[in-house]
């Protein structure tokens, strides 16, 4: 009998010990798993080891479910919703993962700080009103008491088109990155600034395509004022072809390869550094220092080596 007891005890396999480890703590309670896979097949009680067996068949059902500081990796397919990031998360796409927006607010929120999303497609946000972001990726969730905004965030290697407001929204955010993103066919590629009760400062937004964006610039940093735009990175970004569809493109249009300004009296946006970009065939200029009001605070803002 002893024998018997020994061939049942080794009958699971070592995946299997392997997440079984993973969901049991000391004390005996489920504790979240570290790393999650989404795909459109995904089922709840897969493996969730691989794309092929993967556990959950949203991307905010593996958001929900990963622990705080894990991945949820996001498998080929087109995922239609709008993801909402609360707790420090990595959200990496693999082999074509893609956000449909349609109807949305925004695509994906990140309302965690240190929080990142890599390799990503995220599409078509056009269902927030007059008031409400229509973003690809925003630093920010909105939630029934108002927007959470988050700082030291990662956004790289993604691909930002046809939504309505911003490509990619730094808003209300501090140290965060954007890099090596492309933002094509947005009303603005990427958007920098503070309408979200905080100043936007010390993010980097470097090496990036913001191209054909038709209702604005290829980047833009904006005080409206919540207190500020200042000491941001602009640097080694293309941004070409921007603001063409407005109705007084290309004399008049809206679009600047890159535009910092004010039209808030006690506006700030100051400190900012303009660097390595290329411009070219924008509605207006290059680059664009547009104060609107007398008083406002553009000091200490550098712009050099661009080609315009």
């Amino acid at each position: 009998m002893k024998r018997s007891i020994v061939r049942a005890s080794v009958l699971l396999t070592s995946a299997a010990t392997v997440a079984a480890t993973a969901l049991i703590t000391a004390g005996g309670a489920l504790a979240a798993p570290t790393t999650v896979y989404v795909s459109r097949t995904g089922h709840t009680g897969a493996a969730d080891t691989s794309c092929a067996t993967a556990a959950f068949a949203t991307i905010q059902a593996g958001v929900n479910a990963v622990a705080t500081g894990g991945t949820v990796n996001v498998c080929s397919g087109t995922y239609a919703e709008m993801v909402n990031v609360t707790r420090k998360t990595a959200i990496v796409g693999t082999g074509g993962a893609i956000i449909n927006a349609n109807g949305k607010a925004y695509g994906l929120g990140l309302g965690a700080s240190y929080s990142s999303v890599t390799a990503m497609t995220v599409e078509n946000a056009n269902g927030g009103g007059d008031a409400g972001p229509n973003d690809g990726i925003v630093s920010a969730v909105f939630t029934a008491h108002g927007p959470v905004a988050a700082d030291h965030l990662t956004i790289t290697n993604n691909t930002v088109t046809g939504n309505l407001g911003a490509g990619i929204d730094l808003n209300s955010t501090q140290y965060s990155t954007a890099s090596g993103n492309k933002a094509d066919q947005n009303g603005i590629g990427i958007n920098v600034s503070d309408d979200l009760g905080r100043a936007a400062a010390y993010n980097v937004i470097n090496a990036n395509a913001t191209n054909e964006n038709f209702g604005g610039c290829g980047v833009a940093l904006a005080d409206h004022t919540g207190a500020g735009i200042y000491n941001n990175k602009v640097t080694n970004n293309v941004s070409n072809d921007n603001g063409l569809s407005t109705p007084t493109a290309p004399d008049a249009s809206a679009g600047s390869g890159v535009i910092l300004a004010s039209p808030i009296p006690g506006g700030r946006v100051s400190g900012n550094l303009i660097s390595g970009n290329t411009f070219d065939g924008n509605g207006h200029g290059g680059v664009v220092v547009l104060a609107h009001v007398p008083g406002n605070n553009f000091s200490g803002n550098v712009i050099s080596n661009n080609r315009v």
